[in-house]
């Protein structure tokens, strides 16, 4: 039987910012085959929605074939302005949320990576009450991250930057399907305690949304 590994209390802190966005990632996904698992998004798609940078051309021939050639667009603070300038909308989604929770960290046998597992209970601010969240990396793949919900609300969200994952958001009152698309996965726990996630969330039938999340950890108050 494998021992389990032991939990440190950690302090988290979280940030994220979303507003809505003009297209669909259902839509983009339409064209390719839907699957639960991760599907690579083309850079003429990312070009298409809008999320690259400025510095590629505006010929999707000349946009380099693999994602690690390129940046997508940081969440335009101008828009961000605009919004936060307009009393009249709550166009601008906020939350900060400070709570504490664990963090252990589970050897391969081998002994070349680790298996780190950060987890916290929701709260009422972010209208999760009752359920635990748990994101999972490994030390050797940072850039692959998942976050899994059980409790009152039950997922499972997968990160990889420019690849786009559906899954099923299970709650009290119905499940609703959603569709990912990752922009920026910047995970620098394991080194700096802070994890960034840029990225585009649908509920089908609803709006897409542009999410920027920021999570640091650091050590529980005595």
């Amino acid at each position: 039987m494998s021992k389990k590994a032991p939990q440190k209390p950690i302090r988290i802190t979280m940030t994220t910012e979303r507003y809505e966005v003009a297209g669909s990632v259902f839509t983009v996904a339409s064209e390719f085959e839907r699957t639960t698992g991760l599907t690579l998004t083309t850079p003429d798609e990312e070009l298409i929605m809008g999320i690259l940078s400025d510095d590629l051309s505006d010929n999707p021939s000349d946009v380099p074939a693999s994602p690690d050639d390129y940046f997508v667009k940081p969440a335009d603070p101008a828009v961000l302005r605009a919004m936060r300038d307009h009393t009249e909308t709550d166009a601008i989604e906020e939350m900060k949320l400070i709570t504490e929770g664990t963090l252990a960290t589970m050897p391969d046998p081998n002994g070349t990576a680790e298996t780190v597992v950060i987890s916290y209970h929701e709260t009422e601010l972010s209208g999760m009450e009752g359920t635990t969240s748990t994101i999972t990396y490994r030390t050797d793949d940072p850039g692959l991250v998942t976050m899994l919900r059980s409790g009152t609300v039950r997922t499972a969200l997968t990160f990889r930057a420019h690849h786009r994952t559906v899954c099923t958001y299970d709650t009290p009152y119905m499940p609703f399907q959603i569709a990912i698309h990752a922009l920026v996965v910047d995970n620098r726990l394991s080194t700096d305690g802070e994890l960034v996630l840029d990225y585009l969330i649908e509920i089908k039938g609803g709006v897409a949304e542009r999410c920027t999340m920021r999570i640091t950890i650091g050590e529980t108050k005595s």
